[in-house]
């Protein structure tokens, strides 16, 4: 889990090129990714004022299509959710998102001087597997407002490169039920869980003693991955689990092309 201060005004806006270039044979959009950097001090005066210290490292879809406009908003909504910022303007830039977390802490602060806890917000995105109507992006976070920890996070972003939209579990899997009788089968074995015995006996507490898929499945070149969050499933202690499945094993389960 990444958990990195920024450096203060060492630092610059990079654009690193993907040179993947995403296209179908249908007529589909054509566009490329790139990486980009933004940190406070890039955009607020940092100097003469204590800021909030992020870091976000974000892929841009490069295309003047609806489709890569689609994309890059479902990225940007995804960083806002994990900054707990409200993602419903549809005109809030990467740099919009960073001065409101700022903004959030500066409020705090003011409202609250003797109890100053500096906040800490980190978050890189990367391109982990794409195909022809598929990309999945990995976004790991951590955010620290206070209290004991901060919260690391890692998410998928499954998004549909035909139309730009987010895919839920449910429209990745062909039969989400049958899916999750199999992977069941594999978490109990992992964990040692007989299988006459409840999912919860080892210490697990999933919510009505009944097995259930994460809610971040994402793919690599070779790999079905299921993350499970702290708390999602254990303590905080106890750290997130993750499921590795080779997609030779499983691409039958998926309405999309994962191989």
């Amino acid at each position: 889990m990444i958990n990195t201060k920024t450096n203060s005004k060492s630092r610059i806006i990079f654009l690193l090129i993907i040179s993947i270039g995403l296209y179908a044979c249908n007529n589909r959009e054509s566009f490329s990714i790139e990486k980009q950097s933004f940190t406070t001090d890039m955009i607020i005066d940092c100097e003469s004022v204590d800021c909030a210290s992020i870091e976000i490292n974000l892929l841009n879809i490069i295309g003047d299509g609806p489709v890569a406009k689609m994309i890059n908003k479902e990225i940007q909504n995804t960083i806002c959710i994990g900054l707990g910022i409200d993602k419903t303007s549809t005109t809030l830039s990467i740099k919009d998102i960073v001065s409101q977390f700022n903004t959030s802490y500066q409020n705090i602060r003011n409202e609250f001087p003797d109890d100053n806890i500096p906040h800490e917000a980190t978050i890189d995105c990367e391109l982990n597997y794409q195909s022809d109507n598929l990309i999945s992006i990995l976004i790991d976070s951590y955010v620290f407002t206070g209290g004991a920890h901060g919260n690391g996070t890692v998410s998928y972003l499954n998004v549909d490169t035909e139309n730009g939209k987010k895919l839920s579990n449910s429209d990745l899997l062909k039969d989400h039920n049958h899916f999750k009788q199999y992977v069941e089968k594999i978490f109990r074995e992992q964990h040692k869980i007989p299988e006459n015995e409840s999912i919860n006996s080892t210490g697990f507490f999933f919510e009505d003693d009944t097995f259930s898929l994460p809610e971040t499945i994402g793919f690599t070149s070779n790999e079905v991955v299921l993350y499970y969050n702290q708390y999602e499933i254990n303590s905080y202690a106890e750290g997130p689990i993750e499921l590795r499945l080779d997609k030779k094993d499983v691409s039958s389960f998926f309405t999309y092309t994962i191989l």
